[in-house]
């Protein structure tokens, strides 16, 4: 290595402690029971978001600031099917972040995962951009602007903490994905879900009432549906959109607003907040014969 590469790598490296020396206020750590810890990014002065998955079973929090300064903590809401939890922290006026468009974000560019330990300050991952693909669905049915992979591994401590671009904008919070992979949820949907959760303390999602489980379909009635499978209705709530709407125990639902079921999942995706309040069309198969069924779609119960 000559002097010259020397000195360019040297005085990147310095830009890039500066990055996290600049940003890192604006980083917590949460501290959780049993000793353990992860980090939650100021979204306002007094409220901090984290990863929900981590958060569940949590009463009592106490939050880290960049001061080496305690905070008490409340959850004040999460969204399990973004990963999305909203704390409450009083006296907590740290530095805000400001966003970066996730439009712009390429696979290639660099990026800085930095999450916050109570005991030795700032948890810095560095890598770059692997995967920036278009909007996606959790398995819980959630919407996400973008799917983005960072290709480096994540440590717990640092689950919950901020990706930021090398401008010091905010790409979005840093969550476990399977296998360990870093996988960032966008700033945009950090926005729109903490928003949801201040005004309600919950994201309110789509109900239709169904039990439901996939089935193959004999060849008559393949051909009928136009479709291979189909979800069997194995149970109706009778105070649901779907007792409402006329769905009956045996009906083989096959198409949603005449797009093909592929299974109980995809009908999660499709029963997001935004759904609330919507009318769909279901094809199903009843008696050997295809119907149609409008239903407005309810809001999911509240547990207890």
């Amino acid at each position: 290595m000559t002097k010259s590469q020397a000195s360019r790598l040297n005085e990147f490296s310095t830009e890039l402690a500066d990055l996290v020396s600049s940003c890192a206020p604006a980083v917590v750590a949460i501290r959780l029971r049993g000793g353990r810890s992860i980090s939650g990014i100021v979204w306002r002065a007094g409220y901090v978001v984290s990863a929900a998955e981590a958060l569940e079973e949590e009463a009592a929090l106490r939050v880290v600031s960049g001061a080496a300064n305690e905070h008490e903590a409340r959850l004040l809401g999460r969204d399990p099917s973004t990963n999305i939890a909203l704390l409450g922290v009083d006296g907590l006026m740290q530095q805000t972040l400001p966003s970066a468009e996730p439009a712009t974000l390429r696979a290639g560019q660099l990026a800085v995962a930095l999450g916050r330990s109570p005991e030795h300050g700032p948890i810095v991952t560095f890598g770059s951009v692997a995967v920036a693909g278009a909007p996606w669905h959790s398995q819980l049915g959630g919407r996400i602007e973008r799917f983005i992979r960072l290709g480096a591994s994540l440590t717990q401590a640092a689950e919950g903490g901020a990706v930021l671009s090398l401008e010091g904008r905010l790409i979005g919070m840093a969550v476990l994905g399977p296998r360990r992979a870093l996988l960032v949820i966008p700033s945009v949907s950090i926005g729109r879900v903490a928003e949801l959760l201040l005004a309600k303390g919950r994201i309110g999602r789509g109900y239709l009432g169904i039990a439901m489980q996939p089935v193959q379909l004999p060849e008559a009635l393949r051909r009928l549906a136009g479709a291979d499978v189909g979800l069997l209705v194995a149970g109706v709530d009778d105070r649901s959109a779907a007792a409402l709407g006329g769905v009956l125990l045996g009906d083989v639902i096959v198409a949603w607003n005449g797009e093909p079921v592929r299974d109980h999942r995809y009908v999660q995706r499709l029963l997001g907040p935004e759904s609330v309040g919507s009318t769909v069309t279901l094809a199903a198969v009843r008696a050997g014969a295809l119907i149609e069924l409008r239903l407005t779609v309810g809001e999911r119960p509240t547990a207890g």
